[in-house]
């Protein structure tokens, strides 16, 4: 399915393909925190930076998740929220400027629930698809954005934190801005912003468990299988990607193959 062609068949976390709502960072914060990953979606000159990751990033990310996230077991063990702690932390660790735009965002709360839970009873929305491993949801009027995670998949599917915190990255740690760069890049292909946002978190997959997809991961349906099928190095967003969450690492993809170019190749079956 092309063109902006997936839609509520294609059993997004919400079964009516509602999203959360961003709380999204001013503007001024794009030149007191910036992100040159952003150069890569708006067609500017990107360079490989090279070296080892900087110096504060994992200090800054365990700093982030100590002060601005609270991890709640209603189901599951200590070893539950270890994961999850660690998780967060290997995520933002690599470009300590996320850990930086996070702090000045709302916490966020993250619950282990039992598969059988109803998040809706607990302030979730209510058209939770029964397929969901996990939901991250933000409102305007919330003091803390949320993120809740099945205790069996949290024992089943390594990239579980990874997806719903690349969920929290999108709607929190941007600006309005940079949010439109990315669905600018993405609404050709994928139309909807329920698929948009769930490519930007199989990306995050991708880069943090740093492995190819699963054949079963690849038959998932809809957007979730199509978009691990053409994962590929060469796409314009897997460069943004890399960039965004290890700057430090050379460039994704051919050097010698326009970054455009490469994306327009993301169109198969």
């Amino acid at each position: 399915m092309l063109g902006g062609m997936f839609d509520l068949r294609d059993r997004f976390e919400t079964a009516d393909g509602s999203r959360p709502d961003a709380t999204v960072l001013p503007q001024r914060v794009e030149q007191e925190i910036p992100l040159p990953a952003f150069t890569v979606l708006a067609g500017g000159d990107v360079f490989d930076a090279g070296g080892k990751p900087s110096g504060p990033g994992l200090a800054r990310a365990a700093d982030y998740v100590a002060q601005k996230v609270t991890i709640t077991a209603h189901a599951g063990t200590d070893a539950h929220v270890e994961r999850i702690r660690r998780d967060i932390v290997r995520l933002l660790a690599g470009h300590d400027r996320l850990s930086l735009r996070l702090m000045g965002q709302k916490p966020v709360d993250v619950e282990v629930v039992p598969d059988n839970a109803q998040l809706s009873t607990i302030g979730f929305p209510p058209r939770i698809s029964s397929r969901a491993a996990g939901l991250f949801w933000d409102r305007p009027d919330w003091d803390r954005a949320r993120i809740g995670l099945s205790a069996r998949h949290l024992e089943t599917e390594p990239a579980l934190v990874f997806h719903e915190m690349g969920h929290a990255v999108h709607y929190l740690a941007f600006t309005a801005r940079e949010r439109e760069l990315i669905y600018r890049v993405l609404r050709p292909t994928f139309g909807s912003r329920a698929a948009m946002d769930e490519v930007f978190a199989i990306y995050t997959e991708r880069e943090l468990l740093g492995q190819a997809f699963a054949k079963e991961q690849q038959r998932a349906p809809g957007v979730y299988g199509f978009t691990r099928r053409q994962w590929d190095e060469n796409h314009l967003f897997t460069r943004f990607a890399r960039k965004l969450y290890f700057p430090h690492k050379p460039l994704a993809g051919d050097k010698g193959k326009a970054a455009g170019d490469a994306w327009r190749k993301f169109s198969g079956g």
